[in-house]
């Protein structure tokens, strides 16, 4: 048995699933900026290299193959140690005045570092000390990582984050090493009294982190959302952690909670035009806008109000609603309207990435197109704002249709959708645009009439014919308007700028 081959494969596969979760933790902790995955593999490449470095020292101070696995074993228990305890450690940092980076990539590094520490010794194991075959079984000892650390983001990113929270996925993680430990304590000999020292410390470990999460398997996304309350929903997948608070503010409204994604505001369940809480006046705009919406196709579901809304606008016959991430199809279910609003049978549900799926459909067409967009400073948020998507987007727009999208303060994507249609205007921060001028539908009085046909279920959204007069009041805004407020020269984004992400986007020394 290559022995050494075995434990580079695990080594491998360890090291680049406790990356995976990493990048999730801290990415979650960040607010799911981009720069977050670059901060993650900046401090693990740097504990990678500083441990394949002592590594390699100590393949030089010793010959002894016993000693060897010795140090491999002892590192891998310590490495299984600081999977239970640094995530904790990490998210109780996030919480105190002297938080800083330093520390978080002390904390990133240090995990890299002890697995990194076994992969010169497990080389220097492989090869042997004879002569012969070396080049062969180095290679079999390479190889075996390279294809550990190719299945490890595979399992866990697409299976076990997708079944077990990010605190689970640590434990198991950890579990795996705990056993790894235990098949080379044993074929290798290595000694019952090391082991039980290092198996002590891993139980010691163990009872820490359960006792510090209190058996709350969301514990370590709990104490590092960015609501500041404890969550009453919480759900994980491989797609992100959506996270639902109860009502805040000074009217504590009941039925207001708010919805986060990947720990950023992501809208509320409120469907009152009278509080208002959730904007509903922009995606009822669109309704004045084209007054013969037959076809809707949504982007983005998130909490489901907004589907709520354009169910009941008048003539609308067909909604496909395009989401990434099925999670809140589980999260929508507490809310009663929310979720019948997903049983009505006009309303087509469909998971995929929304480019892959208009790419694969472009017999579909629609009347009006809506984007739930989310914060343009998010990671692959560019993507939803980019010149070359909303190029596909108006491929399947029937004529006279109208999209909006949500800028949430972007001038850059405001000025990239004049640049693909003949019409785009802000209002608030909302996005409207076509091949042709719309603003006149706003104020007429086939407008009024059709706010005042608006229901849901079967109750009629708008009581006081005021709330109409207050919604259509506000005005159009050109791009020439926010140009001239603007410091900088727009930019169009595109696919491959990142602009919104990058150049202008939220920055990483801002959350500390």
């Amino acid at each position: 048995m290559n022995y050494p081959a075995i434990l580079s494969f695990f080594c491998g596969f360890i090291s680049l699933s406790l990356e995976i979760l990493w990048v999730r933790l801290y990415g979650f902790a960040m607010l799911s900026t981009p720069k977050a995955f670059g901060f993650v593999l900046m401090a693990y490449l740097a504990g990678i290299a500083l441990g394949a470095w002592q590594g390699g020292k100590v393949c030089k101070k010793t010959t002894d193959r016993l000693v060897l696995w010795r140090h491999s074993v002892a590192a891998l228990a310590i490495s299984a140690v600081l999977t239970l305890i640094n995530p904790v450690i990490f998210v109780w940092a996030q919480n105190q005045w002297w938080r800083n980076p330093v520390f978080d990539f002390l904390m990133i590094a240090s995990v890299s570092y002890v697995l990194a520490y076994i992969f010169p010794i497990a080389h220097h194991l492989g090869a042997g000390f004879s002569a012969k075959k070396q080049g062969q079984r180095f290679a079999d000892v390479y190889t075996s990582n390279v294809v550990g650390a190719s299945l490890g983001p595979l399992v866990v990113g697409y299976v076990i984050l997708n079944y077990l929270t990010l605190q689970q996925a640590f434990v198991c993680v950890a579990l795996l090493q705990l056993s790894v430990i235990g098949i080379f304590y044993w074929v290798q000999r290595v000694g019952v009294f090391r082991a039980a020292i290092l198996v002590g410390c891993l139980l010691v470990s163990a009872a820490f982190v359960v006792l510090s999460s209190r058996f709350d398997s969301h514990a370590l996304v709990q104490k590092i959302n960015n609501n500041k309350l404890v969550a009453t929903q919480v759900v994980e997948n491989r797609h992100g952690i959506i996270t639902i608070f109860p009502g805040d503010g000074e009217k504590k409204l009941i039925g207001d909670d708010a919805v986060y994604g990947g720990n950023v505001y992501d809208g509320r369940t409120n469907l009152s035009i009278k509080e208002n809480t959730n904007g509903l006046h922009r995606p009822l705009l669109l309704a004045a806008l084209q007054p013969k919406p037959k076809k809707v196709l949504m982007v983005g579901l998130s909490i489901g109000s907004w589907l709520a809304l354009v169910n009941g606008m008048p003539g609308v016959e067909k909604i496909d609603v395009v989401e990434i991430n099925d999670g809140y199809l589980r999260a929508i279910k507490p809310y009663p309207i929310q979720a019948n609003a997903l049983q009505d049978p006009r309303v087509r549900i469909i998971v995929d990435d929304a480019r892959r799926w208009l790419r694969l459909h472009q017999e579909e067409s629609y009347d009006v197109i809506i984007m739930n967009t989310t914060w343009h400073w998010r990671a692959n948020a560019g993507f939803l704002l980019s010149q070359e998507f909303f190029q596909l987007v108006k491929k399947h727009m029937a004529s006279g249709a109208v999209m909006a999208f949500n800028a949430t303060g972007s001038p850059d994507a405001f000025f990239t959708a004049t640049h693909v249609f003949n019409h785009a205007y802000r209002y608030d921060n909302f996005i409207y645009a076509a091949d042709f001028d719309f603003r006149y539908r706003k104020d007429n009085d086939d407008a009024k009439k059709i706010y005042s046909s608006i229901k849901i279920e079967d109750k009629k959204l708008f009581v006081d014919d005021g709330l109409i007069v207050d919604l259509l009041s506000k005005k159009f805004v050109t791009i020439e308007h926010d140009a001239k407020n603007l410091e900088r020269p727009l930019e169009i984004i595109l696919d491959n700028n990142g602009i919104t992400e990058f150049k202008y986007g939220y920055p990483l020394s801002h959350l500390y």
